[in-house]
C-alpha cells in the first residue's frame, strides 16, 4: 500500500510538468486519470477473475452514459483488466466534464450505441490490436504516443508479451536500468497482485513483454 501511494504521488507531480504543454489544443484527461486510480482499494476488494465460461464486462460495477447502461459489474465485483481501464477512463470522463461546469456527460458524437462500439475497440473484441489506441484516436478522443519518452503517468497501455498474451493497463513510468528501459510500471487488475494494483513487468524472459507491442495513447477531456 505504501509503494503504491508514492508511486501514484510521484505520478501527479511527473503530470503538473507536462499539463497543459504537450497537448494544448485538446486538454489531457490524465490528472483525472491520476486521481480516479488512487481512490480504488487496493487490498484484493475487486480481485481478478477471468472466467473460462461466460461473459463479463469486467468492471467494479454497472456503468451508464447517457440514461443506458454501457457495461455491467459482476455479483462479486470482479475485475478484469479492459473493464477497469474503461471504467476509469469513463469516470475520469465524468470528473473532467463536472470540474468544466457541464451537466451531463456527452463524449465527442457518442450516443450509447456509440459508447458500446468504443469498447469492444477497448476491449481489443474485434480484428483491432491497440485497445485504447484503437478506441479513442480515430474518434479523436485521443492521441497516439508514438515515441516511449514520450508516455506520461495516466496514459492508457495496451500491452502484448511474447507468449501471446495481453495486458489492458495505466502507464505509471518506464523501468530502467543503467539509463536503459527494461520493462514497464503500471496499474491495473492482474492476479499478481490480487485484483486491482501497481505491477512491473520486463522485457525479459519467455513472457516478457514486446517493447514494439506497447500501443500508448494519451485521452483528450470531453
Amino acid at each position: 500500500m505504501k509503494r503504491t501511494g508514492v508511486t501514484l504521488a510521484l505520478a501527479a507531480c511527473s503530470l503538473a510538468l507536462f499539463a497543459g504543454r504537450a497537448d494544448a489544443d485538446e486538454p489531457p484527461l490524465n490528472a483525472h486519470v491520476l486521481r480516479q486510480i488512487a481512490a480504488y482499494p487496493t487490498d484484493g476488494t475487486h480481485d481478478y477473475w477471468w472466467p473460462r465460461d461466460g461473459t463479463y464486462d469486467g468492471t467494479t460495477c454497472d456503468l451508464e452514459y447517457a440514461g443506458a447502461v454501457v457495461a455491467r459489474g459482476e455479483a462479486k465485483k470482479r475485475t478484469y483488466c479492459c473493464g477497469l481501464t474503461f471504467e476509469v477512463w469513463l469516470r475520469a470522463c465524468e470528473a473532467a466534464a463536472k470540474k468544466a461546469g457541464k451537466e451531463d456527460l456527452r463524449i465527442g458524437d457518442l450516443d450509447p450505441a456509440g459508447l458500446r462500439k468504443l469498447k469492444a475497440d477497448w476491449y481489443v473484441a474485434t480484428d483491432l490490436r491497440k485497445g485504447p489506441v484503437d478506441a479513442l484516436v480515430p474518434r479523436g478522443l485521443g492521441r497516439a504516443i508514438e515515441r516511449p519518452a514520450d508516455a506520461r503517468p495516466g496514459d492508457f497501455v495496451q500491452l502484448w508479451r511474447k507468449n501471446g498474451s495481453g495486458h489492458s493497463v495505466i502507464f505509471i513510468a518506464w523501468e530502467r536500468e543503467n539509463g536503459k528501459i527494461v520493462g514497464i510500471r503500471y496499474w491495473s487488475t492482474q492476479p499478481a497482485t490480487n485484483g486491482i494494483g501497481v505491477r512491473i513487468e520486463r522485457f525479459e524472459g519467455e513472457r516478457g513483454v514486446k517493447p514494439e507491442e506497447i500501443y500508448v495513447v494519451r485521452a483528450f477531456a470531453p
